[in-house]
């Protein structure tokens, strides 16, 4: 372990200025006066199954009003003409007359401290969180660097697949149950689904079952299944952009390819490769992954940039070849790490400018990478003619088994 412990040293002064960024505005609370209120807030309702998030940004002005900003699925809207009151530590909204947002006027906020209200939403208690800008880009850097940094110790140490994706989502299931955070069904089949990859993936490297057809088959079909659950999410939205994001999911399907090659390398970490994983199919899986996150969950568009980014930068800069592995173990991680902190995470979000032509556009530049793949993936399937300065099918150099 000593080769990584100039990385343990930084992870653990980058926790302890994370802490020290929570707990300072919880210091400057105890002196702030309960009947202020001023900046950027955030509220955040997951939908049920077949929907998304709403997310409100608000904007408080010390004058009493509001501005509120909804992303609301596949709609957006904004009101800038809202009225505020807080007294005794209640807040309350006035939306203006007819506004899109009137469910706001129902909702009593309770303060909690200088930068926490709460309020009851059904049977759920939701957080309106004031945004704190250092500590969200401090978060995002630790994201990364936490997600990469355990994919690499997972590819080199067995007991940490063990502890971390065998043993700790049992023991933790019982919390994840009783607390409530996460509701959303298509968030709790995304967190099993991946973590069955994880073990599936460890069992592929470090036993015989990789040479059973079927367990090779397997591992495409974990890929396949994860890709079409968000694209039956896409199709139930129904909105342009959706539509057109579940459609370039499909072809992502399609073209996957070489899965029967699929083997550990051999090497002191038995890697699991997979050769049809190429750097165009990894580029447009991942405009079409966030953009189904921006379209669907737009709070954690942000994040999930992140998450693409800590498997994309392994699997093209450290070892290739490694990019399902590497993705089972940054998500799975990700996942559990959302479902273990949510009420934090959903306290550090990063919103993104959305907007319905920034919706249409990103789901546009989804399907067209994703269809420009499809229609050079079938030209090497049936020439074997392909663009030299791609990597669709026709570079045997790429695939080639890294032992490093």
């Amino acid at each position: 372990m000593h080769k990584f412990s100039p990385f343990f040293r930084f992870a653990i002064w980058l926790v302890l200025l994370v802490a020290l960024l929570f707990a300072l505005p919880q210091f400057v609370s105890a002196q702030a006066s309960s009947e202020t209120i001023t900046g950027e807030w955030h509220l955040l309702i997951e939908g049920k199954g077949g929907q998304g998030s709403t997310f409100y940004i608000m904007h408080f002005d010390p004058a009493g009003t509001l501005d509120v900003r909804k992303q609301d699925s596949g709609i957006n809207t904004r009101d800038a003409a809202m009225t505020w009151t807080l007294e005794n530590g209640i807040l309350r909204i006035q939306p203006a007359p007819n506004s899109a947002m009137s469910e706001l006027g129902s909702m009593e906020f309770t303060r909690i401290s200088a930068t926490r209200f709460t309020t009851q939403h059904g049977d759920k208690t939701l957080p309106l969180n004031q945004r704190n800008v250092p500590l969200t880009i401090l978060h995002l850097l630790g994201v990364l660097i936490g997600l990469i940094f355990i994919n690499e110790i997972g590819r080199k140490y067995r007991w940490v697949t063990i502890l971390l994706f065998m043993v700790f989502p049992v023991v933790a299931s019982f919390y994840w149950a009783s607390s409530g955070n996460v509701t959303h069904l298509f968030r709790w089949v995304k967190l099993y689904s991946v973590v069955f990859a994880v073990v599936w993936f460890y069992f592929i490297r470090f036993t015989n079952l990789h040479k059973k057809r079927w367990a090779l088959w397997i591992c495409a079909a974990i890929l396949s299944v994860n890709i079409l659950e968000a694209c039956t999410q896409d199709f139930a939205m129904g909105f342009l952009p959706n539509i057109l994001n579940a459609i370039a999911g499909l072809l992502n399907i399609v073209v996957l390819s070489r899965w029967s090659a699929i083997q550990p390398d051999g090497s002191k970490s038995n890697d699991m490769l997979w050769p049809g994983m190429t750097t165009f199919w990894i580029i447009a899986y991942d405009i079409w992954n966030w953009t189904f996150v921006y379209l669907n969950f737009p709070e954690h568009a942000s994040y999930h940039a992140i998450v693409l980014a800590a498997c994309t930068i392994p699997s093209l800069f450290i070892k290739k070849g490694t990019w399902l592995q590497a993705r089972a173990y940054t998500l799975a991680t990700w996942m559990m790490y959302l479902f273990t902190f949510q009420p934090f995470i959903d306290s550090v979000i990063v919103p993104l400018p959305r907007t319905e032509t920034l919706m249409l556009l990103a789901a546009l530049l989804s399907i067209g990478s994703n269809l420009i793949y499809a229609v050079l993936h079938f030209r090497w399937v049936w020439t074997k003619k392909a663009p030299d300065w791609l990597q669709v099918g026709q570079s045997e150099v790429a695939y080639q088994v890294n032992k490093a």
